[in-house]
Order: C-alpha cells, then structure tokens, then sequence
C-alpha cells in the first residue's frame, strides 16, 4: 500500500513534469515565432506579420505597406492563407494549471492573445487572399494556394480567392477548372465572382464556357450578367457561347440583356447570327439595352470596314 507521503511526492514530481514539459513547448513555440519573426521584411518599423494581422481590421495603411513591399509579401500572405488555428492551446492550458502562481496571470495573458488571434483567422486569411489579388501578376506563385481554399467554408474567403485568381492570370490548368466549380457555389456572392475571374481570363478560358452557358441561366441576375460576359471574352469560336448570349438577349432583366449584347460584339466577327440579336435588340424597351445593342452593331460594322479594307 503507497504511504499518502509516497502519493504526495508522487504527484508533485508529477506537476514538476508537466511543468517542465510545458515549458519547453512553450519555449520551443516562442522562439520558433521569434525566428519567423526576425525574418521577415520591415516597413516602417513594423515586420510583414504585423501588417497582415492589420489587414483584418481593413486597414488601408496596411494594405498599403505591404503593396509597396510587393513581391517579398507574397510568401507571408500564403502562410497566413494556409493558416490553422494553434492545436498546443489545451497543452499550454494544461501546463498553465500547473505552473507557479507568480507565472499564471503572465501565461493567462499569452494565451488569451492566441485565443484572440484564432478568432481573427477567418478575417485575416480573406484580407490576405484580397491582398494577393491586389498585388496581381507578381503573386502567380500563390495561384496554387488560392485554388485550394476555394473549398474553404467561408464564403468571404473563396469569393477573395476566386477574384484574386482572376486578377492574378497566373496557372490557367488549375484555376480554371476551380473557378468553373465554383460557379455552383451555394452563394450567390461567390458565383458572380467566379464569373468575374473566369473573364478576366479571356481566351484562356475556353474550357469554362459549358459552365458558363449553365451560369447565364442562374437563378441570381448578377451572375447570369457576368456569366455573359464572361461568354464574351471565352467564348470564341464556340456557337453554344453565341447561343446561349442570343438567349440572354430574351432575359427578364436589362443588365443581363446589355450585357449579352457587349458580349456578342466581341463575338459578332465569329458568328453571323449575332448580329441578326443585336438589331432585334435595338428596340428593346429598355434605353440601356438600346444602346448597348446600338453600340455593338457600330462595332461589328467597323471590324467588317476594316476587314473589307485589308482584302
């Protein structure tokens, strides 16, 4: 039978384990953040991981600092797109319990300020896929990254990511499949900006354009709206874009009628039927859809002068 001085002692070099154990856990966390921190580009005193935890707050002096640090922000900004909450909190709480009394409201503070800075994860990870949109073409090597969290639960982040991927042009062969994807996407936010980035792709996006005619009969009139003139700018020798942008042409809503009409301008050199829409559309009971219609029509006669002109 173990005497109560033999359990005491027990337990006590059991808390002195714990402690110790915890400690350099917490020491190891601590200087492995100090490392990362050291190296990181400055600006005005503060280091990159500062301004991004910045941007959370929609802080346009941060946006700023790291735009005009440019290239050297892109590697901080995936790691912060990539990030998981802390997994050693219960650890750290664990040890905490046991530590001397004159620590505990020091360790209390530290990991209040984890906890604190988990909850803005959401936040920060969606101004940092903004931000790499914002930087646009010298971000390509984070096209990767942005694909992958166009799964993510939060719509505020995939809607960063799909824009930012737009923006950034970078790997078509991923992107665009993603985005295409997305135009399924529960919200409505998302699908329009899906579109949007599909767009911004061009020609590039040729594959898109079965998604994109499913799109121009969504549900929402803003994505069919950018799902058309997506259409525009992907679809390119491909008459089911035509098809289906002389179908928007009969859509309910006028934006989505003015913008097929813009998109089957560009289109118009490639397909005889387009034009035949555009006229029809010229008296359109709405004035912007008049016009749109009207201002394509110029257009497609001025290539065909200038085409005549060459022959």
């Amino acid at each position: 039978m173990t005497a109560p001085n033999d359990k005491a002692a027990e337990g006590s070099a059991r808390r002195r384990k714990i402690v110790r154990v915890g400690a350099s856990l917490f020491a190891a966390v601590l200087l492995g953040a100090l490392i990362l921190r050291s190296r990181e580009s400055v600006y005005q005193g503060k280091a990159v991981g500062v301004w991004i935890d910045e941007l959370a707050d929609n802080s346009s002096l941060a946006a700023n600092a790291l735009r005009h640090l440019g290239p050297a922000v892109v590697g901080p900004l995936v790691q912060e797109l990539e990030r998981k909450p802390a997994g050693w909190l219960k650890a750290y709480a664990a040890v905490s319990e046991h530590a001397p009394r004159v620590l505990k409201p020091k360790l209390a503070d530290i990991y209040y300020h984890v906890v604190w800075r988990d909850s803005r994860i959401p936040h920060v990870r969606a101004a940092a896929a903004q931000m790499l949109g914002d930087l646009g073409r010298v971000a390509a090597r984070a096209a990767p990254a942005l694909v992958n969290v166009l799964t993510d639960g939060n719509p505020v982040l995939r809607r960063n990511a799909a824009f930012a991927l737009g923006k950034i042009g970078a790997r078509p062969e991923l992107a665009i499949p993603a985005l295409c994807a997305l135009l399924r996407d529960p919200n409505e936010e998302v699908r329009m900006y899906a579109a949007i980035a599909l767009k911004k792709f061009g020609t590039q996006a040729g594959p898109a354009v079965p998604a994109l005619v499913s799109a121009v009969k969504d549900g929402s009139w803003q994505v069919r709206e950018r799902a058309a003139l997506a259409l525009g700018t992907a679809g390119r020798h491909q008459p089911e874009a035509v098809a289906a942008l002389e179908q928007a042409m009969l859509d309910e809503h006028r934006f989505v009628r003015a913008s097929a009409a813009t998109a089957l301008a560009w289109l118009a050199p490639q397909a005889s039927t387009a034009r035949v829409a555009l006229e029809q559309a010229r008296y359109d009971p709405d004035a912007e859809v008049r016009y749109s219609a009207a201002v394509a029509v110029r257009q497609i006669e001025s290539a065909a002068g200038a085409l005549a002109d060459l022959k």
